[in-house]
């Protein structure tokens, strides 16, 4: 049991931290939480928080299936990167003026009673950026190699993987929530300094900039 309170808890903390840095989702999940509500930017971080899940899976199944077949693992970097280019293209394409106005009153204006939140869409989106995010497989695959040196985190049965994979998700979901909690509390102080517009740019180059990085970590290793 101290085994596993020991795994769970110290993934947990490496994916809090780890979830600190700006990146797609939550950067998203503030955005989401600004032009809706705070439960639209709850069930984006939910979205977001299923990949996780599936990576946290996916790293802990296949560690030695990636060190045999190298090929499919490096296939699978690559073929993320020219999602994020146009990803990072649409947030920064210009918008026809009727657009950028209409966002602003969305943003600015909107009552109570007109916000509509997708709930579908909201996690949907957030499953997609998350899933999307070409370092999130690299960095389980690299945290549990070093499990592997320690014995009190070695990764050894279904229960010690189970710990793994909930407190790389759980870690994940509560850095996302403060995200959205605080973009919502803060939603006039946000508004005072950044405008849709350049929130979209933001974004956009955030995109492009995890993009250029991942290519070239591929071309120099």
């Amino acid at each position: 049991m101290i085994k596993l309170l020991l795994i769970f808890s110290i993934t947990f903390i490496i994916s809090f931290a780890g979830s600190f840095h700006p990146g797609p989702l939550n950067m998203s999940v503030i955005q989401n939480t600004l032009k809706k509500n705070l439960f639209a930017g709850l069930w984006m971080t939910f979205g977001g928080v299923i990949p996780e899940i599936i990576y946290g899976i996916l790293a802990v199944e296949g560690l030695k299936l990636f060190e045999q077949y190298p090929l499919v693992f490096e296939m699978m970097q690559w073929s993320v990167l020219p999602v994020l280019l146009f990803v990072g293209w649409n947030y920064l394409k210009p918008k026809p003026a009727k657009e950028q106005i209409d966002e602003i009153l969305e943003v600015n204006q909107r009552s109570a009673n007109a916000e509509i939140t997708s709930l579908t869409g909201d996690v949907l989106k957030g499953f997609l950026l998350s899933l999307l995010n070409p370092q999130l497989l690299p960095f389980w695959l690299i945290i549990l190699i070093n499990y592997q040196n320690y014995q009190v985190l070695h990764i050894e049965n279904t229960l010690d993987k189970i710990a793994f994979v909930f407190g790389a998700s759980a870690g994940a979901f509560l850095l996302n929530y403060f995200c959205a909690y605080i973009a919502n509390r803060k939603r006039g102080l946000i508004f005072e300094y950044l405008s849709p517009k350049m929130f979209d740019t933001i974004m956009g180059w955030t995109f492009i900039a995890i993009a250029l990085i991942q290519a070239i970590k591929l071309f120099a290793f």
